[in-house]
Parts: structure tokens; sequence; C-alpha cells
């Protein structure tokens, strides 16, 4: 773990009513709250042919958190970043599973920042063993924002297999793996794809679907899944936003959600206080523009904060 990045930005004062997220990071750490970790990874995305540069975000998300407000006494920390070096995809995975593992087991609740969505089965493994050697009779529920399944199988880890990786974990201890994906995009995915989720029983809504959200049918199919879990590990990959509001991504969306939409949605889905896990993926500062992508990292992880 490293933790170079230098936390600052404008300081209105120091009041309670006027602190900002760099004024409070690191300030508590003997209190329970949330957990930073930067994923510097793109080897996935390499691996799986997509625009590399998505190693880079995790400082460029927090630049952006540094000048958010705080609008409620919390106690955040920041423990640096983990790096993949030497194309060792697989041993940065180990290593996040293995932190997370541990922030878990001193009650506070991560936010992993990525980094390419290999992320994900780095940050599903680490919650899946803090389960297993806690309460290995609950279960965990995967919500996966996101324009892909990300259900290939290949013989090394990439970008598009962190959720097989999951289903085969879950079997491997014999849960039943579960699996919500939502914003997939039709022409995105190829029919395999659409196959391998149907044999492991997952749960998507096209992106299209999630255009009317006055339609009642989403929130209930939403409900369904959560109600048949115990915890929640929520990741999004940011691609799963319409290109013009996130152009920074490894792989852009033609059509895409917007961020209201999101906001309902995520809104409904923490309302269930099962979330235990969040991470953020595949946002690329190469391809950013006045950073959007970042920015809209940092409202996701703020909105998450001060639910």
């Amino acid at each position: 773990m490293e933790n170079n990045f230098q936390w600052i930005g404008r300081c209105d004062g120091n009041e309670p009513s006027q602190l900002r997220i760099h004024q409070i990071i690191n300030a508590n750490n003997d209190k329970s709250g949330y957990v930073l970790i930067g994923f510097c990874s793109d080897e996935g995305v390499k691996r799986n042919h997509g625009r590399i540069g998505a190693a880079a975000a995790p400082d460029f998300i927090r630049k952006q958190l540094a000048n958010l407000p705080v609008h409620q006494h919390i106690a955040l920390q920041d423990q640096g970043n983990i790096y993949c070096g030497d194309t060792d995809l697989e041993q940065a995975q180990i290593r996040l599973s293995t932190q997370l593992t541990s922030i878990l087991k001193q009650g506070n609740a991560p936010i992993v920042m990525g980094g390419g969505h290999e992320v994900a089965y780095g940050s599903f493994k680490g919650l899946f063993d803090f389960i297993q050697q806690t309460e290995p009779h609950k279960s965990i529920g995967i919500i996966n924002f996101d324009a892909h399944f990300d259900l290939r199988e290949e013989e090394i880890s990439t970008s598009g297999t962190p959720f097989l990786q999951a289903a085969k974990l879950s079997k491997q201890y014999q849960h039943e793996f579960r699996y919500l994906c939502l914003g997939i995009a039709k022409h995105s995915n190829t029919r395999k794809l659409f196959e391998t989720a149907e044999h492991l029983n997952c749960t998507y809504l096209y992106d299209y679907e999630l255009k009317n959200l006055e339609n009642n049918l989403v929130f209930s199919q939403i409900q369904e899944f959560i109600d048949q879990v115990d915890y929640l590990y929520v990741t999004v990959d940011l691609d799963v936003f319409s290109a013009s509001i996130a152009p920074g991504v490894s792989a852009p969306a033609v059509r895409g959600i917007d961020v209201a939409c999101f906001d309902e949605l995520f809104s409904f889905i923490q309302a269930s206080k099962k979330v235990r896990l969040l991470d953020i993926a595949e946002c690329n500062p190469s391809y950013d523009m006045d950073q959007h992508t970042a920015k809209l990292a940092a409202y996701i992880i703020f909105n998450y904060i001060f639910q």
C-alpha cells in the first residue's frame, strides 16, 4: 500500500459547517467509518483489448473529492493505493481482497476506486472472505451498474471476467451466486454472454428499461433481488453512463443512462441498509474531458457517504 496523495483544497474555515473533505480525511482513524482504497490497475483492460489509462484514476478521483463539503460528522480514512506491478494482476487482486477483509473486520465501510473493472473480483473476494470467516451462513448479492455483463470465460483474469470468477468462487464454497446487472447494452454483449447470464440465473435490466423509472416494475425487480440476500456489494462501471456524461472510460457507451436515473436507483439500493462495499471502476483520465468522469466518480462517493 502506498499513500502519497496530498489532500489539499480550499479552506473556508474550521467550523464544522465550513469543512471540506480534505480537512477531515484521516482525522478520526480511531473511529469506525468509511475507508478509501485506490486500485491502480488497467492490466485487466489491456488483456481485454480495451483502452488503457484507468490505473491513474484513483488520485484523479481523490482530487475531485478533496473540495467537496462535509455535511455531517463522519470518520473517513485514506489507506492509499494498491498497484498492479509487473503485470501481475492476480496478485494485486489478492492484495486488495486481503486489505478489504481486514477493513471490514474493523467495522469500517470500504470504498474502492479503480482502475479497470478487474477490481471487481478483488472486491468481491474481500467481502466473500470476510463473510466466510465471520458469518458463513450469510449471503452476498452483487449489484453491478454496467453496460456489460463481464462474464467472459478466459484462462486469465481480465476486466471482462470478474463476475464469472465470482460465480466460480461462490460455487467452490457451495454458495448461490446472486448477480443483478443494471444498464446492460444489448449491442455491447455477445449472445454467448447472454447465455452465460441465463445459465447462472443472473438478473439484468437493459439500459433502455431504466429510462422510465415511473414504471414500478424496475424497483420491484430490484427489491426482489435485495430481499434474497443479507449483504450487498455494489459496483459501478462508469461506462454505464452515456458517453456525453462519462467520456473518460475504457469503453464509452453509445446510449447509457443518465445521472438522475442512477441517483434514484442508487438511493433505493442504499435504503436497504445492506450495502457493505462500494467500488467505482473504469474511470480513465487519459480520455476524460475537463475531469467530467472523475467528478462523476467523486459525486457518487459523496452521495454514498452523505446519504
